[in-house]
């Protein structure tokens, strides 16, 4: 038996696991059954053990995603409309069209499915609903669609971490039916936001008792982001971990009084830790979080003489063997990151013993040894983290998480004084949200160039003993001979990032960047935030100017979010607005090596539509050539080919995203593009871009790409040639993102 639990089985079996995100595509049920044999062979024959953990890791890998494929199935086999019966499994949260939640399929038009068909899709109702509860809802139902960028969220890979493989609409005016009564979690959640109704910590408590954080402020989002402390809003490892703390000093105080009871502390701290669970719908993370628990308690249990690494190593295995796809979690990455370091710290011959000198070496030890992950994951660190969270995870772990945990067990159980309960829950609370009021910009944005150098450092400084001085001194010399010898060969770039139903795109130089338009806002973010300035800072880049094409949001949504964050940049507008500077005909200017020449429109208007739309044309010293043109219309396309003697461009930004409104053969004859570029929103009720504008460019002899399509889409400028890259080729197109995409590969 110990030979399928080894540390070389345990290791490949997880190596293995983690590798999935990678893997470009996945063959049917036939590679199933040979990696089945596989497993069986590698499991008698002694030259072959070694085989078995990655083996078994194959197996489970390509059963899951056949699973995947036959959900996948079983909700498009009936067309895009169908009537179904779902049972809910989180609290809906609010959204810009109603309440988006997920919900798990038992049956298709009065078909039930079995088991293994039941998908789980994402769902967007016009009413909230409650785990639990068992739906009858029409609904429209479409593939996912993510946008995916060099930056931002990628809300593919975390679909399939969620088990998603479809998204869902109710269809406007359908009936629907709530077919059981609330459930028993439906019925807590709903006196918990009774009780605490008009109270600012509501949002908190929500987030911290039920992990619905829909309520929480922009404000308060704002000052957890800068604070580093938004892990502390989103109950996962770290919670439960308090949890089951919590269960464990409580079940101490049960085991003094009776000795027989020794294993009492460790099954307390499981139900509590459960319970907690429960209470978070046992979403994902948690039961990550549960599953290291149990299992930790199990190998204590069996009295099982291992090292700490087998014990991390077979943790690992049993949440890969419940959740195959843990690791396309970016969350799951931080959690293990922060296991593996506090093993680590913990088994140093100089780790203190004094509770607060641990307490102090692990959190300064997790905050330096997760730094390159942060910065990878969300491009920057909080530089006030560190003290804050010093403060505020004992206080989270002693004081807010075990009276809210009593509060809500005196609410459940009509215990006369819940109320006063409750009051010190909300005051525990006090502290933070006056920090977060107080905490106006915390956040320290780092660009891959600082990353690197900060991760170099590190290793030179853990060879120390390696590298000597000279050899270090080598080393960065060899470095500057590189970077002087063989310069970057781009000279400039042009990037349309994939925003959706939108517009935003980035001209950049050196260390300079133009952006033309800012994509859309809404109201608790926008694509500025998300996209643009990440970008700005991944690369390193300065803010000179924005052009906004014209007002209308999928284009200027982002403008306030970028002039908060550069206060004085030059903004170019068709619309008069204070401080800005005219984008009309006529004027032109050089920006550094490049010059940028406005083509349209001939005045300034109070408010700019599509057809006073800024359209400008970049040329370099080269005699290379970049057009960008806005929402222009068809009248605005053909006084611009009347008036401008040439229009001709390598590359070309489409009108309009591609509608047919816009792009006549004459412009297109005028321009004669290599590349049409377009941003479009794949599988959106616009229907863009029209097949017939695609066509037309096509048979004009030009190259289309959008971003519906292609992703991020980057046109590279260097001496002798333009390169166009896109991010789904770069990203060799993964096999979950063939499969909720297309659904085949």
């Amino acid at each position: 038996m110990t030979r399928f639990f080894s540390k070389w089985t345990l290791m490949t079996f997880v190596l293995t696991m983690m590798s999935s995100p990678l893997w470009p595509s996945i063959p049917g049920w036939g590679a199933v059954l040979s990696t089945g044999i596989i497993v069986i062979v590698s499991s008698v024959i002694p030259r072959l053990r070694r085989c078995f953990g990655m083996a078994i890791a194959v197996s489970l890998i390509l059963t899951h995603c056949q699973l995947m494929r036959v959900q996948k199935h079983a909700i498009f086999q009936s067309g895009m409309s169908m009537q179904i019966q779902a049972t809910v499994k989180h609290v809906f949260a609010p959204s810009r069209a109603g309440y988006r939640g997920q919900v798990k399929v038992i049956a298709i038009n009065q078909q039930t499915l079995s088991r293994w068909q039941q998908p789980t899709i994402k769902l967007l109702s016009p009413i909230r609903l409650y785990p639990g509860q068992q739906v009858h809802f029409s609904i429209t139902v479409k593939p996912i669609y993510g946008q995916l960028n060099s930056v931002g969220f990628d809300y593919e890979k975390y679909a399939v971490s969620q088990g998603w493989v479809a998204q869902g609409r109710v269809i406007s005016n359908s009936r629907y039916q709530i077919l059981t009564k609330p459930s028993l979690l439906s019925d807590v959640y709903q006196k918990v936001s009774a009780v605490t109704a008009g109270d600012p910590a509501q949002g908190m408590i929500l987030a911290l008792l039920f992990g619905d954080r829909s309520l929480l402020t922009t404000e308060q989002w704002s000052g957890l982001r800068n604070s580093g402390l938004s892990h502390l809003v989103a109950i996962s490892g770290l919670h439960i971990g308090i949890a089951f703390g919590f269960g464990c000093l409580c079940g101490q105080l049960v085991s003094r009084c009776y000795s027989s009871l020794l294993w009492t502390p460790w099954w307390l701290g499981l139900c509590v830790a459960g319970s907690y669970a429960w209470l978070a719908g046992f979403t994902i993370p948690t039961m990550r979080a549960m599953i290291m628990c149990l299992t930790m308690v199990m190998v204590l249990r069996l009295q099982l003489q291992v090292s700490t690494i087998w014990r991390l190593l077979f943790v690992l295995a049993v949440v890969f063997a419940v959740d195959p796809f843990a690791s396309y979690s970016g969350s799951f990455w931080l959690s293990f990151g922060a296991v593996v370091v506090i093993l680590y710290l913990i088994a140093r011959p100089n780790f203190p013993t004094h509770w607060w000198q641990q307490m102090v070496w692990l959190q300064v030890g997790i905050s330096l040894c997760l730094l390159p992950l942060s910065i990878w994951l969300f491009n920057g660190i909080s530089y006030v983290s560190l003290l804050l969270n010093l403060i505020f995870i004992p206080w989270f772990s002693y004081v807010v998480v075990p009276v809210l945990l009593i509060a809500l067990l005196a609410l459940v159980s009509h215990v006369e004084y819940h109320s006063w309960i409750w009051q010190l829950g909300e005051r525990s609370l006090s502290p933070i949200l006056y920090v977060l009021d107080k905490v106006e910009s915390g956040w320290l944005p780092i660009s891959d160039t600082v990353m690197w150098l900060m991760i170099a450092s590190f290793i030179i400084w853990r060879l120390r003993d390696v590298f000597t001085p000279h050899g270090v001194l080598f080393i960065v010399a060899l470095a500057a001979a590189e970077w002087v010898y063989h310069p970057q060969k781009t000279t400039w770039q042009v990037d349309v990032f994939d925003v959706g139903h939108g517009l935003a795109t980035m001209i950049s130089q050196g260390n300079k960047a133009l952006i033309f338009d800012t994509g859309a806002s809404w109201r608790k973010g926008s694509m500025a935030q998300n996209v643009i300035l990440p970008m700005l800072t991944k690369r390193g880049l300065q803010l000179d100017a924005i052009i906004v094409s014209h007002f209308d949001n999928d284009h200027s949504g982002g403008l306030v979010e970028l002039q908060r964050h550069t206060p004085n940049v030059a903004v170019y507008s068709s619309q008069a607005i204070p401080g800005g500077q005219p984008c009309i005909r006529g004027r032109n200017w050089w920006w550094g090596a490049l010059h940028i020449e406005v083509l349209w429109p001939p005045n300034l208007v109070r408010r700019a539509y599509n057809q006073h739309s800024c359209v400008i044309r970049v040329r370099d010293l080269y005699g290379h050539a970049l057009l960008m043109t806005g929402d222009v219309d068809a009248v605005g396309e053909w006084l611009l080919v009347r008036h401008q003697p040439d229009l001709t461009a390598q590359i070309m930004v489409v009108p309009h995203h591609g509608s047919n409104t816009s792009s006549t053969q004459q412009l297109i004859t005028k321009v004669h593009p290599k590349w049409a570029l377009a941003s479009v929103n794949k599988g959106s009720h616009w229907g863009l871009p029209s097949p017939v504008v695609v066509q037309r460019y096509r048979q004009s002899g030009a190259i289309w790409l959008d971003t519906g399509e292609s992703g991020q889409i980057s046109g590279l400028f260097s001496v002798n040639n333009v390169k166009i890259m896109t991010k789904r080729s770069d990203d060799n197109q993964r096999w979950y993102r063939q499969m909720l995409r297309n659904g085949v590969e």
